[in-house]
């Protein structure tokens, strides 16, 4: 069964590229291939499309595999950069791999270009899900992921940094901590599916009734707390003379 491989191709001929296109065909790579020649067009299609792989030449009359791998490293994409040219030298090549080239393969050695192009999507993938792993501890050290509100951690925070902001003003903050009678006996009777439910939903009723700067969170178990920021303090009267 052929892989999809979305392919883009920076080289100034046509023959080239479509010798290139042949070669992954036949190595069973089902190839979506579109060929650029110029810092504009090459920006264009990492900006408007999805891609698994850029292929470059090293040496062009108008731009240079080094001006192409600079065109995708201010784009911020991870994408694996391949050199297939017949021209760069051992030291050119070591000197475009230290620049932030995955490989370089010489147009008279294509049969390297498949082990070249399937190691750096391994690569790519194993960089991807260490991201994903490392963004989803950073979620969870600061939201509860069962109702996606701020955790005890983030409340924290934020109330420290209101603290500090408005120390020395006259401007008011208030924290409200809060839990659900009974639920222990719904978890008990119903399930812990249902109990998932009741803490969501009440997550979604408490936001509904703050304001934008407000923080309404998940404490743990049924507890919850929400920080009001700007709210007025009816001041304290003393009691009326007998």
């Amino acid at each position: 069964m052929s892989k999809l491989l979305r392919v883009l191709n920076i080289d100034d001929s046509e023959d080239d590229a479509l010798l290139l296109l042949r070669r992954l065909s036949k190595e069973g790579f089902e190839v979506k291939f579109e060929r650029v020649e110029t810092a504009q067009a090459m920006a264009a299609a990492l900006s408007d499309r999805s891609w698994d792989i850029v292929i470059s030449d090293y040496a062009m009359p108008n731009f240079s595999g080094l001006a192409a791998l600079s065109v995708l490293k201010q784009s911020g994409l991870d994408l694996p950069f391949i050199l297939v040219s017949g021209t760069i030298g051992e030291g050119l090549a070591v000197g475009a791999i230290k620049a932030g080239a995955n490989d370089y393969v010489m147009k008279g050695n294509l049969e390297r270009l498949t082990t070249a192009i399937e190691r750096e999507l391994r690569e790519l993938e194993v960089r991807r899900e260490r991201y994903q792993a490392q963004e989803w501890l950073k979620y969870l050290a600061r939201y509860d992921p069962l109702t996606d509100l701020p955790n005890r951690n983030l409340l924290y925070q934020r109330l420290e940094k209101e603290i500090i902001s408005h120390r020395g003003d006259r401007k008011s903050l208030a924290l409200m901590l809060m839990d659900l009678d009974g639920f222990k006996e719904i978890n008990d009777t119903m399930g812990h599916q249902a109990g998932d439910l009741l803490l969501q939903e009440v997550g979604r009723r408490l936001q509904g009734t703050s304001h934008k700067h407000d923080t309404v969170a998940r404490l743990g178990g049924d507890e919850f707390g929400v920080l009001l920021t700007g709210v007025k303090i009816a001041p304290v009267l003393p009691p009326p003379n007998c």
